[in-house]
Formats: structure tokens, C-alpha cells, sequence
């Protein structure tokens, strides 16, 4: 009876390990085969069947891209505001009273280049003209001699806004005297000043001489031409 039983347990193992050799040989999934479709478990207990236990590839979690968007746009969002202040203010403007409309000249060429008319003149006697509460002085002038452009007939109305007129801007010109005058033609043929502080330059003897805090002096062309020989240092 016992060797019975001793026989048919010998048995039992030899068919165990005949299934186990069966499955390493068949090799259900063999190597290189995709496993896409198999749960974890499922792969688990397939590598202990065949005596291979296959790594389970990680879970990756996606990349939180959204979150990086969004703190891209708020900065890029802060830059423009902060170039919208500094374009508000602009390069050259100080930080509070009022600024004046017209532009500034540095350079001797920026100035002369800015002007239609550059003569020499002799201002007449002239009339007030008031226009939204500002006043201005059109005045005719005797050409003298002209540097740049050409002034018809000899002569030109000047117009000019004069001190106590209510204009953020004046110049203080005086009938009978002469001057070096830097024009802009307007459509109505007057005259004006390229801007109320460089616009004009006295004339004292054979030079030009600026007004207020002008420190740009006139070409040699234009002083020639106007018949003087320099510039003189600025009168306030």
C-alpha cells in the first residue's frame, strides 16, 4: 500500500514539473511581444508562471503644463504693464507740473533743419490776435538778408506769443529791433517761431545773440550768409 502511495506521489511532481517545463518552453508572451492590454497582477502572475517575473513599467504622472502656462503669462503679463507705465511717461518728461507743447533743439544742425526761413529781419510794429484765451503778435518784418528758404517779396509776418499773453511759451520781441529769425512756414503764409526760446536771436553789432538758457550757436554758413560773425554767449 505504501508503495502505492510513493508511486503516485513521484507521479503527481513529474506532471507539476512537465506543465512548468510545457509553459517555459511555449512561453505565452515571448520576448519582445507587447504587453499592452495585461493588468500589473496579470503580468505578475504571468513572470512567476514562467519563472520570469517582468518589471511593471511606472505610472507616470503628466506633467502639470497648465500650472507652468499660467506663471509664464502672469509675468510676461507684469513686463507689459511695467513698459505701458514707462511709454506713459515717456524718455524726457519730468514727474509732475506742466510741460510745454514745443520741442527743444540740442544741436545746431537739429535747429537750423527745423526751420523753413532763416533771416536776418527788422520787426515792425505789430497787432494782438487772441485765440482760446492765448494771445499772439503778428508783425511784419524787413528781410535783411536770408540764410535758408525764401522770403517773398522781401518781407514776412512773424507771429509770436508775447509775455503775459497766457501761453506756457512767450518770447519777448521788440518793434524796430533786429533779429535773427528760424521759421516754420504755416499754410496761411504767416510765419512762426521754430519755438518761443530759439526761434530768435538778437543782433548786437556783427553777431547773433540767444536769449534765455539757448546754448546752441549758428552755423558758419548761416552767420555768413546773414552777414555776422559769430555767436554770442546767451542773454537771460
Amino acid at each position: 500500500m505504501k508503495r502505492s502511495q510513493s508511486k503516485q506521489v513521484k507521479k503527481s511532481a513529474m506532471s507539476a514539473q512537465g506543465v512548468a517545463s510545457l509553459v517555459r518552453h511555449a512561453d505565452p508572451l515571448p520576448t519582445g511581444a507587447s504587453e499592452e492590454g495585461l493588468s500589473p497582477r496579470a503580468r505578475r502572475e504571468l513572470g512567476l508562471l514562467v519563472d520570469e517575473a517582468r518589471p511593471v513599467p511606472p505610472t507616470w504622472r503628466p506633467r502639470r503644463r497648465g500650472v507652468l502656462i499660467g506663471a509664464v503669462a502672469c509675468g510676461a503679463a507684469a513686463m507689459v504693464a511695467a513698459v505701458a507705465v514707462l511709454a506713459a511717461s515717456g524718455p524726457d518728461e519730468p514727474s509732475g507740473g506742466l510741460v510745454a507743447d514745443e520741442p527743444h533743439y540740442p544741436s545746431t544742425a537739429e535747429l537750423e533743419g527745423a526751420a523753413d526761413l532763416i533771416v536776418r529781419a527788422k520787426l515792425g510794429e505789430g497787432a494782438e490776435r487772441t485765440v482760446d484765451d492765448i494771445t499772439s503778435t503778428e508783425a511784419p518784418a524787413e528781410v535783411l538778408a536770408t540764410a535758408k528758404g525764401t522770403a517773398p517779396g522781401g518781407r514776412v509776418t512773424v507771429s509770436y506769443t508775447p509775455p503775459g499773453s497766457g501761453g506756457p511759451e512767450t518770447a519777448a520781441l521788440e518793434a524796430g529791433e533786429e533779429y535773427v529769425f528760424l521759421l516754420e512756414r504755416q499754410d496761411d503764409g504767416r510765419f512762426t517761431l521754430v519755438n518761443s526760446a530759439q526761434g530768435s536771436y538778437g543782433v548786437s553789432g556783427d553777431r547773433a545773440v540767444p536769449t534765455g538758457d539757448n546754448a546752441v550757436t549758428l552755423s558758419p554758413g548761416v552767420l555768413k550768409a546773414l552777414r555776422l560773425t559769430g555767436t554770442a554767449p546767451a542773454r537771460g
